[in-house]
């Protein structure tokens, strides 16, 4: 992605380097937001005394899953603004986008009804959507994981959309899912049938 900015000049927008500078250096002040607004229940202070050996700095300030920033962009073709969302690889199989059992109540699905939330919000009418939350085929990727994901991913944008139409009013949005090179033609193929499944289509109307 660095090398596709770097290969003409954003006349409108820092540089990819500049921006994520400046990302950097907000990043410590919403450490500190964070800290100051956490909830402060239970759970939250044994996991505190638990992990009194670990340093405030370690702990506090970095991103964690489900955490996004953007970078504005004016010279890459058909698009402007682009999400980096935070995503586990695998350390902990709960928290993973790599396990079969996330729910809607993943952090990285919830960064995702936020991402959308901003997108009405300051009229962004087109998104890409990565489908299976991944930009590769991988071997734990089987037939009934794609499936489980492809209908989790549908289900979960189409509630987000409805529930943010409320924002934006009746205007039209388009949304794109994105699926990794690779998949089989049977699978996409599928993907495409359970598309119209969940989402309602229109369909012209013959007067005869």
């Amino acid at each position: 992605f660095a090398r596709v900015c770097e290969q003409s000049t954003d006349f409108h927008f820092p540089d990819l380097e500049q921006q994520f500078a400046i990302i950097e250096q907000e990043l410590a002040l919403a450490s500190e937001y964070r800290q100051q607004n956490k909830h402060t229940d239970d759970a939250d202070k044994a996991s505190l005394k638990s992990s009194s050996s670990t340093s405030s700095e370690e702990k506090n300030n970095g991103l964690r899953a489900g955490d996004f920033y953007l970078t504005k962009h004016s010279n890459l073709s058909e698009v402007h603004v682009v999400f980096h969302l935070v995503a586990d690889d695998g350390k902990k199989a709960s928290e993973s986008v790599k396990s079969s059992d996330i729910s809607s109540r993943h952090p990285v699905i919830l960064s995702i009804r936020n991402i959308i939330k901003l997108c009405f919000r300051y009229d962004i009418n087109t998104l890409t959507i990565p489908l299976l939350l991944s930009n590769e085929m991988t071997e734990e990727m089987t037939i009934p994981w794609c499936q489980k994901r492809v209908e989790l991913m549908f289900k979960c944008v189409k509630g987000f959309m409805m529930e943010m139409a409320a924002y934006g009013g009746y205007k039209s949005r388009n949304i794109q899912f994105l699926v990794p090179p690779g998949i089989s033609e049977d699978m996409f193929s599928g993907i495409s049938s359970m598309l119209q499944t969940i989402f309602r289509l229109s369909n012209p109307v013959v007067i005869k």
